[in-house]
């Protein structure tokens, strides 16, 4: 069977989820009152969906706000001059990267699906990821080694190539992940789509956790039949420019 098979599951219009800021508001200071202590509107705030938080900024300070009855009192929120509503609940994330061709004819278009989980809400936004697609997408276009595989001029009737570039992106992956200041992003899936001839062919997504444990040293990583024989760069690539053929 072909590498690359027809298949309507590879959609490159929904990679619009936006994470982790879903919504965000302006705010203007409360202003204080004598012998009352000041206290902001619950309705200035916009509402929190299912596993979010709101993180409050001031003077290019972010903050969480203590929990409970007197939050709207706390100077957290009423010196705020903006809010965010935060997912902190994991959330899968798509990111296509469309790779440089040669070839006017057709696109190569890599997708790859994260598990995305804040654990500091405050440490994200400091770090200012307010949409980590953007991130992702440049993490991906970050190897050019990725691109040159993108590139050939054999992609659309070599399938050894697009087996490579879908084994590096994994094996990067392993070595050198996403780094996004408070929070956890795993891999969980990668496609590769070209589109030629007026649509779309599409591969098997290949798993990060149904690939074998990743060994420079030991393991075929293209399965390509020459083992470990020729020196490799630290994401299994054949030196030294990562695109040697036969």
């Amino acid at each position: 069977m072909s590498f690359l098979e027809d298949s309507s599951g590879f959609d490159l219009m929904q990679t619009d989820v936006r994470f982790p800021v879903v919504e965000s508001a302006s705010l203007t200071p409360v202003p204080g009152r004598l012998f009352r202590t000041p206290r902001r509107r619950s309705d200035d705030l916009p509402e929190l969906v299912g596993g979010s938080v709101h993180v409050f900024q001031t003077n290019e300070q972010f903050a969480v706000a203590p929990s409970g009855p007197k939050m709207l009192m706390s100077e957290v929120v009423v010196k705020a001059t903006m809010v965010a509503v935060v997912l902190t609940r994991a959330q899968v994330v798509p990111a296509v990267a469309i790779l440089p061709s040669i070839n006017p004819e057709y696109r190569l278009a890599l997708r790859a699906s994260y598990n995305c989980k804040v654990h500091n809400p405050v440490q994200v936004l400091t770090a200012g990821c307010w949409d980590v697609r953007p991130e992702l997408l440049e993490y991906l276009l970050g190897d050019p080694k990725l691109r040159m595989l993108g590139a050939r001029d054999d992609v659309v009737r070599n399938p050894e190539v697009s087996q490579r570039i879908l084994a590096r992106t994994i094996a990067r992956n392993e070595l050198e992940p996403p780094d996004i200041p408070g929070m956890r992003v795993r891999l969980v899936d990668v496609t590769l789509a070209i589109h030629h001839d007026g649509g779309w062919t599409v591969g098997q997504p290949q798993s990060a956790e149904q690939s074998e444990p990743y060994d420079p040293g030991t393991r075929d990583l293209f399965g390509d039949g020459h083992g470990n024989g020729r020196p490799r760069d630290g994401y299994g690539t054949y030196s030294p420019d990562g695109d040697e053929r036969e």
